[in-house]
């Protein structure tokens, strides 16, 4: 066993174990708790679901470190791991444009709580078209006669390299689409709650846009520059280790920057009891006078 693929499975385990749990519990948590059912909590649990999809991608590589796996059936093995990967990049954007048209048209968008289903279907209809069609790319570069490192770039075959480029694309419209999110939020009102109430979301997507960012440039450019194949792949898979980073600390950020999801995990976890909060819109707060001098700032992930 090569040394430099030892040392990647040490990281990838590390990192999975963080992850995994770290994803699953901020899914269960988004479940259990009555007061993250907004559209933007949801987006964030089935973006958190996805990237729980992803890291079952290191249960494949460490079974292809223990038995040889074909390229065939690494492909089969890891259409979970790869449709939540191709999704995870997919919702972010998504989330942007939601955050984005509530603070463009909030009337609008307060509006749109009322069918939040059929806006929910609308927003996840690009990331299952993107995910499938990869999938459908990658089943047609199927090869049952060569044995693979079973992660991402070696599943998909030569469909890697479109969902490098791909990706790259759809991640240079997230941060303008973020930037200009807070510069509206922030000439909202000078009233700090308002503007902590993307805090969490923001450092959640610059994490993960910086991890995709950075893999889908190396990606790219092991694609574009003459380069031997194998030390492309080897780069490739080390590259992957940006992308886990990014999406392991999505409950350690959460908790840490929002009250919201810190009051919810606390009381999942039997540490305390749920604080009530008013069912107000951020945004209605944003435009409306206080109605007391009594009433106390709100912040939510919404």
């Amino acid at each position: 066993m090569e040394l430099l693929l030892v040392i990647l499975l040490f990281l990838y385990s590390t990192i999975f174990i963080v992850g995994f749990t770290g994803n699953l519990f901020m899914v269960l948590v988004t479940l259990h708790s009555n007061k993250l059912r907004s559209i933007c909590n949801i987006l964030i649990c089935v973006c958190c679901f996805c990237d729980l999809l992803l890291f079952t991608d290191v249960i494949a590589f460490v079974v292809s470190m223990l038995t040889p796996l074909t390229q065939e059936l690494c492909f089969y093995i890891s259409i979970p791991a790869d449709f939540g990967a191709f999704a995870s990049n997919a919702c972010v954007l998504a989330i942007g444009i939601d955050r984005l048209i509530a603070v463009a048209a909030p009337t609008r968008y307060k509006l749109l709580e009322n069918e939040r289903y059929k806006y929910l279907f609308l927003q996840m209809t690009f990331p299952v078209i993107y995910s499938s069609t990869l999938l459908i790319m990658g089943f047609g570069q199927r090869d049952p006669r060569r044995n693979v490192v079973c992660l991402l770039p070696e599943s998909l075959g030569h469909a890697y390299d479109m969902f490098a480029l791909s990706s790259f694309g759809i991640n240079l419209f997230v941060p303008p689409i973020y930037a200009y999110v807070y510069f509206k939020v922030k000439n909202m009102s000078d009233n700090n709650s308002i503007k902590t109430v993307f805090k969490s979301l923001s450092v959640t997507v610059w994490f993960v846009v910086c991890g995709w960012m950075t893999t889908d440039l190396i990606g790219a450019l092991t694609v574009i520059l003459p380069m031997d194949r194998s030390v492309a792949r080897m780069v490739q898979l080390y590259c992957g280790t940006f992308i886990f980073t990014s999406s392991a600390f999505n409950a350690v950020v959460y908790y840490k920057f929002s009250r919201d999801y810190r009051s919810a995990m606390r009381t999942m976890l039997g540490l305390s009891n749920e604080v009530s909060i008013a069912d107000i819109n951020i945004y209605q707060q944003a435009s409306d006078p206080p109605k007391s001098s009594n009433q106390r700032p709100f912040t939510n992930t919404s």
